[in-house]
């Protein structure tokens, strides 16, 4: 499928979902999946065992709508997705809901820690925004429990299904001190945004990046796309002129400028 490109984050454009449409790509997504080993899905395998609720139609629906209906990546993206959450979760908790009472249980004060929020509200186009605060990783709180967090909050944001349809778009907070940044920390964050979730990312939008982010950006970069490491996007100055630079992203006004940055956005 060949799909028109009209935004300015250069992304495919997302099909008419017709009941119909949807039920045939579903039908496909099933048959694609059916041929893939038992081993290679035995993560998928695992959580159909356990809580098919966790791995519905509603749940094949995301991967599809990520890769814009090309059922082959989403089949491909959905196997990799499961067997990655066991790993991040461990089988204890990778079939439960990713809610706070649910896997994220033992997780509650990364949580609070605010790493990755999602805000009250969209940018035009639809898309989720979200507020990296990599400073947050000087803090006395384990990698592990983060990463997890970046999986919950990202499920957050999908649970708008223009979310789904649009993808996010991600503000940074970068990090003051190279001595508190988590290179493998990153390296993980950047795998799992890479193939693994089913989350499309329209822009990375670095504010007031220290003169090190390039030695940071330099190590992630060869983890992701080609598509995502084409959206890093930098953003200096005064609050006028961060919102002169974002304008061009539809950004431009104070209530899409995170507060932490001099503007009025909030975030749940």
């Amino acid at each position: 499928m060949t799909a028109a490109r009209d935004n300015v984050y250069n992304q495919s454009a997302t099909p008419d979902e017709t009941p119909m449409f949807i039920k045939d790509k579903l039908a496909e997504f099933e048959l694609a999946l059916g041929d893939v080993g038992d081993n290679e899905k035995r993560g998928y395998l695992m959580a159909n065992e356990k809580n098919p609720e966790e791995c519905n139609d509603a749940h094949k629906l995301m991967f599809l709508r990520c890769d814009v209906f090309e059922v082959d990546k989403a089949v491909a993206r959905f196997v990799k997705y499961w067997n990655a959450r066991v790993e991040v979760f461990g089988e204890d908790k990778a079939f439960l809901p990713l809610t706070i009472d649910g896997a994220l249980k033992d997780d509650t004060e990364a949580i609070k820690m605010d790493y990755l929020q999602v805000a009250n509200k969209t940018d035009p186009a639809g898309r989720a925004i979200l507020l990296f605060d990599f400073n947050k990783e000087g803090e006395d709180v384990s990698s592990d429990s983060l990463l997890r967090v970046v999986w919950y909050q990202t499920h957050v944001a999908l649970r708008q299904e223009s979310c789904q349809k649009q993808g996010v778009v991600v503000y940074v907070r970068c990090i003051d001190r190279l001595s508190d940044w988590r290179p493998s920390l990153s390296k993980k964050i950047s795998k799992a945004g890479s193939g693994v979730l089913p989350v499309r990312f329209a822009g990375m939008h670095f504010m007031h990046p220290p003169f090190f982010i390039s030695m940071i950006l330099g190590m992630v970069r060869p983890i992701l796309g080609k598509k995502l490491r084409n959206r890093f996007y930098h953003h200096t100055g005064s609050v006028d002129d961060l919102l002169k630079s974002l304008s061009k992203f539809g950004l431009g006004n104070m209530d899409l400028l995170p507060t932490i940055f001099g503007g009025e956005l909030k975030y749940s």
